[in-house]
């Protein structure tokens, strides 16, 4: 006869293999992608040739993104009509609200055991000021789906190329999860702005609430 036994506990990855305590298990969530660590992927296959780490290659990456966004800054390039400073300005106490959820949840939020809710609760709030700011970019600076675009791909910036950060410097991450958990990240961004954004935008022309 076939003998079935149920363990409880958490469950951890430690080279593509699960284990509850020093017992192996068999891995949830079957037909996964996992890095070569044993890092789940969520949206990439394994793909080996961005399975490393380089300093100068990673260093270079930031450069270009701070040199990219500087350049918008000073030289007051348009974006869907409106500068960066148009974007941030109103909504900079979100942005730090934001940053400051996303470094407590590395620094303190990670180390609590309690069942993950203290992550969860640092997630819901950086996905609050999101959708606040959608909101009132689209209520006092009559912002379109074109801004509402910008919008997201400036929060992913922030929030998830923060991550990309802290995972590559404190968790030696690779190119290949930095990536995934960026690129996975910034997809729930633009559902949060895009669904607050619509609604709000759907409602003000239609005159059904008036901002």
């Amino acid at each position: 006869m076939r003998t079935i036994a149920y363990i409880s506990g958490k469950i951890e990855i430690k080279n593509r293999e699960c284990f509850v305590g020093d017992q192996k298990v068999d891995c949830p969530q079957t037909g996964k992608a996992f890095t070569t660590v044993g890092d789940k992927l969520n949206l990439l296959p394994q793909i080996p040739f961005l399975e490393k780490r380089s300093d100068p290659i990673f260093l270079v990456i930031i450069l270009a993104i701070v040199i990219f966004f500087s350049i918008l800054a000073i030289f007051r390039i348009k974006i869907f009509s409106k500068t960066l400073r148009e974007y941030i300005k109103p909504i900079w106490y979100f942005i730090l609200i934001s940053l400051a959820a996303v470094t407590w949840q590395y620094l303190f939020g990670i180390k609590i055991d309690d069942g993950l809710m203290s992550l969860k609760i640092s997630q819901w709030v950086w996905e609050i000021c999101i959708a606040l700011s959608a909101y009132k970019l689209v209520k006092n600076l009559n912002f379109g789906y074109g801004n509402l675009f910008f919008l997201g791909v400036l929060y992913s910036f922030i929030i998830h190329g923060l991550k990309a950060v802290i995972r590559y410097l404190f968790y030696e991450k690779t190119f290949l999860y930095l990536i995934d958990r960026f690129l996975y990240g910034t997809l729930l961004v633009m559902l949060i702005v895009f669904i607050g954004g619509s609604m709000f935008l759907f409602l003000r022309r239609r005159g059904m609430i008036k901002f």
